[in-house]
């Protein structure tokens, strides 16, 4: 039997998080909100699936409706994820959040991003309702543990790796070790919370498989950008070779392109402007053939590679599209945004439609 507690649970702390900033943006605002959808429990949250439909009465002028995108917290981190799901509901969209910072407030305008959170800050340009309020500090507030085991750092790579070959999961405990490098109780908690959350099922002698692929996607490259990736950071680094990324040996070096490198590779769409790669844990070989010393404003950024297994499409010395997606939105940078989008649709969705 599938189990539904830990989708309740997220779906009741994304709706206390609206109530409360409904209640905040009225009070601060001066407007009347009414929520008058709120998306099911068990909605299988897919690229262009709102979490609720919300009006907003300004008393001058027509009723305006927005469509919601709710989030517990927004960073630098996310930033990019959240502004490419916004841009794929195609409506008018407002983020819903427990507390925007002034920083993240000129960041999200800057991109006509609509929001509201808890605190009361708010800004909304959609004439006649013209709104921008900050500096209202985030109210405390508990902090619930309702993500699971799967998406700490650790089950985080378990997850990558599913998602990067689906038919992983059927195989035994032994052969999900050797393709992630985690210990296998950790394969044994990360399949029991995947089962929890409904994004696995047991189909007996079918095997195991992943559901909800497109929610479980999302959900892995938010908490990959927040959770996982700063911890694999090695540092940055600079080089007076030109090219030379272009031109490294991949068999001798086991090392990857990422993010903007590896996107103009797949697309042909930019011009890199950091140099993203990942590598083993022994690095200094590959620092002294490419002479990259460290330099905090470097153009090059090293971070820990955390795989070792192969994957649909892929191709010598660029890392999973999966991680070249989460990388891209993670520099918040709107033609890096509109390029993760063209890399979902070309080497991302017709495996995860699957799912």
């Amino acid at each position: 039997m599938k189990t539904k507690k830990n989708i309740n649970h997220r779906f009741a702390g994304a709706m206390e998080i609206l109530d409360t900033a409904k209640q905040a943006f009225e009070e601060t605002a001066g407007c009347n909100m009414q929520i008058q959808k709120a998306a099911p429990a068990n909605a299988p949250a897919g690229q262009n699936q709102h979490d609720a439909i919300i009006q907003i009465n300004a008393r001058e002028g027509p009723i305006k409706t927005y469509y919601v995108e709710i989030k517990a917290t927004i960073t630098k981190a996310t930033l990019g994820y959240v502004a490419e799901r916004i841009l794929r509901f195609k409506k008018p969209a407002m983020l819903v959040t427990r507390h925007v910072t002034p920083q993240m407030a000129e960041r999200l305008r800057e991109r006509n991003i609509a929001f509201i959170d808890t605190a009361g800050n708010a800004y909304i340009h959609d004439p006649p309702i013209f709104i921008y309020i900050i500096g209202n500090k985030k109210k405390d507030a508990p902090q619930k543990n309702i993500i699971g085991r799967a998406f700490r750092p650790t089950g985080l790579k378990v997850v990558f790796a599913l998602l990067c070959q689906p038919e992983l999961v059927k195989e035994p405990y032994r052969v999900i070790v050797k393709n992630t490098n985690v210990a296998q109780g950790t394969v044994g908690w990360v399949l029991h919370d995947l089962r929890q959350q409904d994004f696995l099922v047991d189909r007996g002698k079918h095997g195991r498989k992943l559901i909800n692929g497109e929610k479980l996607l999302n959900i892995w490259v938010e908490t990959y950008n927040r959770e996982l990736r700063p911890k694999l950071r090695i540092g940055r680094y600079t080089t007076k070779k030109t090219g030379w990324w272009k031109n490294i040996d991949w068999q001798n070096t086991n090392v990857c392109l990422g993010a903007e490198p590896a996107a103009a590779v797949l697309t042909k769409y930019l011009k890199p402007e950091t140099i993203t790669i990942y590598a083993p844990e022994k690095i200094n070989p590959f620092l002294l053939t490419y002479q990259l010393k460290k330099d905090p404003n470097g153009d090059v950024e090293l971070f820990k590679k955390f795989w070792e297994f192969d994957y649909p499409l892929k191709i010598e010395g660029i890392a999973p599209p999966l991680l070249v997606y989460a990388d891209l939105m993670a520099t918040g940078n709107d033609r890096n945004i509109e390029t993760a989008r063209m890399i979902y649709d070309k080497f991302i969705h017709r495996f995860i439609e699957k799912l």
